[in-house]
Formats: C-alpha cells, sequence, structure tokens
C-alpha cells in the first residue's frame, strides 16, 4: 500500500483562501497534521503490541479496527487511543482512529441495514470494513447538515445543498449532490463516511442515505475554513496553532457516483435514523473520544501548574484550589471511562459495548471541565499573556534587556515567554476558540445529551428509594 503522505500528493480538489492547493503535505494548514497522522501510522510499526491486533488471517491491523469482545479488549483499545491522542495533547479529535472504531461496530451490527433488488447493505458493510482493514486507510466523516433553514424538514427544503440526497440511480450504482459542514479533517482523509445523524422524517426519503467515498472523487470538492495556523510565525510564538489546526471544512458534492457496494442505506429512513446508534457507533466512537479527552486534560493541568509555579502563586490558597479543580477532574474522567468497560454490555452480536450513559455523562460534563481549565489559566496569567515579545525579538539588539527584565527564579525570559505564547495559544488565539468551541458542539447539542440523558436513564431503583422512605412506619398522626 501507498505511504499515507504519498496518498495525498494525488488530491486536487482541497480548496484553501479560494486557491486549490496541489501539494497537501507541503501546504502548513495540513502539514502539522498530516505529520501527526504520519505519527499514528509509525506508532503500529513500533509498538505494534499497542496499536495493532492480528485478524484470522494473522494479519496485522490497527487495533482500533479490532471487534471488541472481552472488557479487555475495550482495555487494549483505550491504550491505544491514549496513545494516539497523546501525539497531539489531544488537540486532534478527528484521528483515524475515531471512525476506525466506528467501522467495527457497524461491521458486526451490520444486519440491520438488509438487503433490496439493488445490492446487500449488509454485506457492503462488513466488505468496507475488510478493504478499510487490509488497506489502513484513513477514513473521516461527514454526518452534519448545513444550516440552511432548520424551522422546515429536508424534503421542503428549496436550496438543493441543505443535505447530501439521491438524483438518480441505475443498475451500476446511485448519483448524489448536496453538501454536509464541518467535515473534520476531511482534506487530509483517504475516504469519508458520509450518513445522517437520526431525525429524517417522511418526505426527506431522498436525503435518507449513507455510503461511503473516497476523497478525490469526481464532482467532490473540499473548501477549507480559514486556517489557525500562522506560517510567518515560528513555532516559539504559537506552537500548537502551527502544529495541529483540526481543519474544519465545507463539503460540496455535484452529482458524484457511488457504486452499490459502497453504498449503505438508499432511501431508508428508517434505516438512515438507525445508522448512528443500532450500530452502536455512537458507542465506540464516544469511548475514543472520551479517551482523548483525558490528553487535552493533562497538557492544560500541566501549563496552569507550570505557570503557577513561574509565577509563584501555587503557594496560594485559592490558587491551590484551581489546580486542585483541574486535577481532580483528570481523575474524575478515569474513572468514568474504566466505569463505561467495567459495565460495558454485550450486543445481540456478541460484542462488548461501552456503557453509553458513562460517555454521554462525560461528554456533557467535559466541556464545563475544559472552559474551567481554559479559564484558570486566563485568571491566572491575566496580562501576561499579553505582553509575550516575539520570537525575533529575541535575536535582536533587545535580547540582553529582555532577558534581564522577563527571566524569573524558575525559567529565563525564553522560556518563560515559550510557556506564556502556549497559554495564549491554548485559551485566547483563534486556535484556542476553536478547540473550545469544538469541545463543546463535537458530540452534539449539550442541552440535548442532558435531556437524553435523564431521558434514557434507569431512573426506577432511585425512585424507588423515594418511595421507600414513604413507607417507613411510624407512629404518625395526621
Amino acid at each position: 500500500m501507498e505511504k499515507y503522505s504519498e496518498r495525498l500528493k494525488k488530491f486536487n480538489n482541497v480548496y484553501l483562501n479560494g486557491t486549490r492547493i496541489t501539494d497537501l503535505p507541503t501546504e502548513p494548514a495540513f502539514s502539522g497534521s498530516i505529520k501527526a497522522i504520519e505519527r499514528y501510522y509509525d506508532l503500529q510499526n513500533e509498538n505494534p503490541d499497542i496499536h495493532c491486533f492480528l485478524d484470522n488471517q494473522r494479519h496485522p491491523s490497527p487495533i482500533s479496527l479490532m471487534i471488541p469482545k472481552t472488557i479487555e479488549d475495550l482495555r487494549k483499545k483505550r491504550k491505544s487511543y491514549k496513545s494516539i491522542a497523546d501525539i497531539s495533547f489531544g488537540m486532534l479529535g478527528r484521528t483515524p482512529d475515531f471512525i476506525n472504531a466506528a467501522l467495527a461496530s457497524l461491521c458486526a451490527h451490520s444486519e440491520f441495514l438488509g438487503k433490496d433488488r439493488y445490492t446487500n447493505y449488509s454485506n457492503n458493510a462488513i466488505q468496507y470494513y475488510k478493504y478499510v482493514k487490509e488497506n489502513n486507510l484513513f477514513i473521516g466523516h461527514g454526518s452534519i447538515n448545513p444550516q440552511i433553514d432548520r424551522s422546515i424538514p429536508l424534503g421542503k427544503q428549496q436550496n438543493e445543498f441543505a443535505g447530501v440526497h439521491v438524483i438518480d440511480h441505475d443498475t451500476n450504482g446511485i448519483r448524489v449532490s448536496g453538501a454536509k459542514m464541518i467535515v473534520t479533517l476531511a482534506p487530509i482523509a483517504d475516504e469519508l463516511l458520509i450518513f445522517n445523524m437520526p431525525g429524517l422524517k417522511p418526505g426527506d426519503e431522498k436525503y435518507a442515505v449513507a455510503f461511503a467515498l473516497p476523497v478525490n472523487s469526481s464532482g467532490v470538492k473540499i473548501i477549507c475554513r480559514k486556517t489557525t495556523v500562522k506560517p510567518g510565525l515560528s513555532n516559539f510564538d504559537h506552537p500548537l496553532s502551527n502544529s495541529f489546526d483540526e481543519m474544519d471544512a465545507y463539503l460540496l458534492l455535484n452529482q458524484v457516483y457511488i457504486p452499490w457496494e459502497r453504498v449503505f442505506v438508499f432511501k431508508n429512513i428508517e434505516r438512515s435514523n438507525q445508522f448512528f446508534d443500532k450500530s452502536f457507533i455512537r458507542h465506540h466512537t464516544g469511548h475514543q473520544d472520551v479517551v482523548r479527552a483525558i490528553s487535552k486534560a493533562e497538557l492544560l493541568t500541566g501549563i496552569a501548574i507550570k505557570l503557577a509555579r513561574m509565577l509563584k502563586l501555587d503557594n496560594f490558597i485559592n490558587i491551590q484550589e484551581k489546580l486542585g479543580d483541574l486535577t481532580s477532574s483528570i481523575e474524575l474522567l478515569k474513572a468514568s471511562i474504566l466505569l463505561s468497560e467495567e459495565t460495558a454490555q454485550v450486543s445481540h452480536q456478541g460484542i462488548i459495548t461501552p456503557n453509553i450513559n458513562t460517555i454521554q455523562a462525560i461528554r456533557y460534563h467535559f466541556p464545563k471541565m475544559y472552559a474551567k481549565m481554559v479559564q484558570h489559566i486566563q485568571s491566572m496569567t491575566a496580562g501576561s499573556m499579553l505582553a509575550t515579545p516575539h520570537y525575533q525579538d529575541f535575536i535582536s539588539e533587545n535580547r540582553e534587556y529582555l532577558m534581564q527584565s522577563l527571566s524569573t527564579g524558575e525559567l529565563d525570559a525564553l522560556e518563560r515567554t515559550q510557556l506564556l505564547n502556549l497559554a495564549w495559544d491554548v485559551t485566547g488565539d483563534s486556535f484556542g476558540q476553536r478547540q473550545l468551541v469544538y469541545e463543546y458542539y463535537h458530540a452534539g447539542d449539550p442541552m440535548r445529551i442532558a435531556a437524553n440523558h435523564y431521558l434514557s436513564y434507569d431512573k426506577k431503583e432511585m425512585l424507588d428509594m423515594v418511595n421507600q422512605v414513604f413507607n417507613i412506619k411510624e407512629n404518625i398522626k395526621i
């Protein structure tokens, strides 16, 4: 199989700032993330015991594609997820292991997709999983429809790009047009899994599709958002922005042809609405996602501790409380992930599935934890982050003045400035703000996550406890 970065050189449909990119690996907006994904592949060779499993043919494959049968399997996957997340300190949320986890579960539970006179959708999912595993591809995904007019259903939209829909079909496949938004890391993925989140209604049939799409297909355009990368500034000034911009994009499809063997749902509202949950995709991508959150929490907590020490704040009880808030949050995250594994349930297909109630609880609370981490760093550094010199100042005639005036007992001026730059990168700059918004909404609207958690949660035991209080017999006369 051709090397990942070599495959990307063939892409010719990615647009950034109005310009078509002809060499993705060398474009600064993508090069940092590409290097991180290359590191993902390197780890499989360097640490196969952690990052690979042997399939029935004794072929090593990414462990994220392993179909888990035991709790120990979930633990193994967690260890790999964490190691991969550490590559980017948790800043890249849609690394290949995310959709790999989805494809493994979709393959194992594909029977609900069924078949019709056009194709066997269930078998298509199984064969696609095998294809991805054999070729070790990077699969991204597009599931969110553009916000055009959410007051009316898709089927009544006048804008043809309100979602991806079927134009026509023949004996060989289907033709689709439309759009998906926030297709994260799509510009540097090999292929995309296109599907809908639950919520389609009668009349939305032409939008009720799911399929696998090679990114470089004819008729596909990927329009990137503005990058947070600052090519004119060094990694000293922007260590995270310039290394881990997780590019989000707008995906446009114009009469794209999809062979039947790559189609998983076709004009079937029920199957489209079931695609994410009946396949248990949510459980397994959620498991990868919350493990990634630990890496991110650890970095921000480390930054906060190092800042407090540098600024001689760590002996104050109010600062110690803030730091304790961060360290205890990490422990709560770790404990919740262990709980999701230890209380995992076996699906009807014999596949172990992490406890979705626990995962969704983390997904609701972690954005609040993360926002608090950002706030604590901002409150401790205050104006210091806003008064950092440029890297060039340290190689100018002012170097000695800066080295004397900005050095502390803990760090010299260069180290101090670099730490403050890191703090600004992750809390104040466009990169940090994108990360904050990402944590709040990448798993869905927090309000709906909490509401659905309440609705699906087993409340019987708690309500029985309340009733037991009322059943205590005492000699009370009313």
